[in-house]
Formats: C-alpha cells, sequence, structure tokens
C-alpha cells in the first residue's frame, strides 16, 4: 500500500515537473531560439493577464521602430479591430483591457503573437508580439508602391490644373499621403535594412511634391470684401486675422482670390422689451469670376436689453464660428 502510494506521489511530482517544462515555450527564456534576429522582430511581454501582456509585447515591439507608445489608464469601449489570417493590422486594433490601453503613432502591419501564457511561480502572464521580417517587407513594399502612386497621380494632376487653388489642394493631399508613406518607408527600413536604397527614389520625389506645395501655397492672395451689413468692419477683419493665420497672404493689391462675406441680419423685439438679432452668413472664395468654396451658416437668435448688445452677441457668435468651422474647411482644402 505504502509502495503504491509513493509510487503515486513521485508520478505525480513527475508529470507535474514534465507538464510545467512542457507549458513553458523556449522563447521565453530566449526568443532567438524560435525567433532568430535575421528573421523576426520579436518581443516579450509580462502582465496580470492576457491582454496587459500582449500590450507590454507591442510596446516592446515599438521600441524597435523609435516610436512613442502611450499607456493611459482609461476603458474604451468601442473601437476598430481587424485581423486577417491571425495577422492585425495595427493601426485599426486597440488592446483593451479594464485599465490600460495601448496605442502607437505609427503602423505595424503583420504583427503576430505566440500563444500567451501563465508563469505558474508568478502568477502571472506572458506573451510574445514577433513580426516575420520578409513577410511584413512584402507586406510594406505593396503598400508603399500603392501610396506612391497615388501621391505621383495627384501631383500629375495638380500640374494639369489650370486653377492654383485646386491645384494646391491636390498637393495638400499628396503630401498627406506621403507622410504616411514616409513612415511605411521608416519601418521597412528597420524590417529590411537593404530596403532603403530602394525606397530612396520615392523620398526625393516626397520631398520635391513638398517643395511645389510650398510654392504653390505660398503665391495663393486673398482679399476679403463684406457687405453693408457688417457695418464695423467686424467680421471682414475676423476673415482677415483667419486667412493670416492659415498662411495666407492677405492684400487688396492683384489679388488671385476674393473672399466675399455676406451677411444677413434682421432686428425683433420682444414683448419683454429685449431686442433680438438673427443672422446668417455666405462666404464664397472666388476666382476669375466663379466661385471655387463657399461656405454659409445660419445662427440662433441672440437677445439683449439694447441693440448694440445684441449685435455684439451675434457678431461674437459669427466669430467664433468662422474660427471653428470655415478655418476647418479652408485648411481642409489648401493646407496650412
Amino acid at each position: 500500500m505504502n509502495k503504491n502510494i509513493t509510487f503515486c506521489l513521485y508520478f505525480f511530482i513527475f508529470s507535474e515537473a514534465l507538464f510545467s517544462q512542457n507549458s513553458i515555450p523556449s522563447w521565453y527564456a530566449d526568443t532567438e531560439l524560435e525567433y532568430p534576429g535575421s528573421r523576426f522582430i520579436a518581443a516579450v511581454g509580462e502582465g496580470k493577464n492576457r491582454a496587459d501582456a500582449e500590450n507590454a509585447a507591442l510596446a516592446a515591439i515599438s521600441l524597435f521602430f523609435n516610436t512613442r507608445t502611450d499607456v493611459r489608464n482609461e476603458v474604451i469601449r468601442e473601437f476598430n479591430e481587424a485581423v486577417t489570417n491571425n495577422t492585425t493590422d495595427f493601426s485599426k486594433k486597440t488592446y483593451i483591457t479594464e485599465n490600460a490601453v495601448v496605442r502607437s503613432e505609427q503602423e505595424f502591419l503583420g504583427v503576430r503573437f505566440a500563444t500567451p501564457f501563465l508563469v505558474q511561480k508568478r502568477q502571472i502572464w506572458a506573451a510574445l508580439a514577433y513580426i516575420d521580417r520578409a513577410e511584413a517587407s512584402r507586406t510594406y513594399e505593396s503598400k508603399i508602391s500603392i501610396n506612391m502612386a497615388s501621391i505621383n497621380n495627384m501631383a500629375a494632376d495638380a500640374s494639369n490644373e489650370s486653377e492654383p487653388l485646386y491645384a494646391c489642394g491636390l498637393l495638400f493631399r499628396a503630401i498627406k499621403i506621403a507622410g504616411v508613406t514616409e513612415e511605411y518607408i521608416k519601418t521597412a527600413a528597420v524590417i529590411d535594412p537593404s530596403s532603403t536604397a530602394k525606397y530612396s527614389t520615392y523620398i526625393t520625389q516626397i520631398q520635391n511634391i513638398r517643395s511645389r506645395y510650398r510654392t504653390n501655397r505660398d503665391r495663393l492672395t486673398f482679399t476679403v470684401n463684406a457687405n453693408s451689413t457688417d457695418s464695423t468692419g467686424r467680421i471682414e477683419r475676423k476673415l482677415q486675422e483667419l486667412l493670416e493665420a492659415n498662411g495666407c497672404i492677405v492684400s487688396a493689391r492683384n489679388p488671385q482670390y476674393t473672399v466675399s462675406v455676406r451677411l444677413n441680419m434682421s432686428e425683433e423685439n420682444s414683448e419683454s422689451g429685449l431686442i433680438f438679432i438673427r443672422s446668417g452668413i455666405t462666404v464664397r472664395v472666388e476666382g476669375k469670376n466663379k466661385s471655387l468654396f463657399s461656405y454659409s451658416k445660419n445662427y440662433q437668435r441672440y437677445g439683449h436689453a439694447t441693440l448694440n448688445g445684441a449685435y455684439n452677441r451675434a457678431f461674437m457668435a459669427i466669430e467664433q464660428d468662422l474660427e471653428e468651422n470655415f478655418t476647418t474647411q479652408l485648411t481642409a482644402l489648401i493646407g496650412k
């Protein structure tokens, strides 16, 4: 009986030891064993649960690319996730825990995870994130090529555009794609250092497009004309300030474009004795006798005990709206 008990005890201890050894993957002790640096970029992360461990692994992966990864104590209830064939598009995936979220400024394409496991002795989870260099290089090469085709097409359309404002807008949109593409190129160079020379031509093209954009942008000149309703000149001055803050040249001498402002203001008297102003605005950017861009808005009525006070409240609302919304739309069109 004692022999049977002793045998069972030894068998249990042996089985437990064997199970523990088999359950701990070799990458936990040394990532080079399964994920050699010549073929992979790999990093191990640890955390109190599986999600935290994967977050930590992603943060460690980001160090290879000199990106900033923020860990914020917040709960994100809505997030986008895209996983195809167990490959993660990091730009669209956010790992969620109850108290932490990891985000990166830079995209990582083709991030995969080894199966996380619980380290029993320490009661923590460990996870390994890795990127297959060859596979990721092909993915980045494809994305870079597609982006550069779009960039060069927009640049060609800008060259054929007779309207400088629209040409500037095309170059601005090309530059926005170029910014992302440069990050792809930087990451591709980390994954495969030999690709640096291959992408040098793209970098030169991007630099040339930025130079063209700035040259075109600096040539745009505007003047502002408001109708008689703006008797104080407040809205005209505000638009001039906003254009100049956006980097545009405002001059009454041979301007390329006229920013015409039409204000609609109406007065209402109430039984309470308050005076109300209803207002609306239409702003048009015109060149060569045609409208190129327009913005319009109707506002709620504003009341005050005096007529000047009511107008002042209405003008303040218009100024704030132009600062927040007109400027945003103008910047979206021609940049800043």
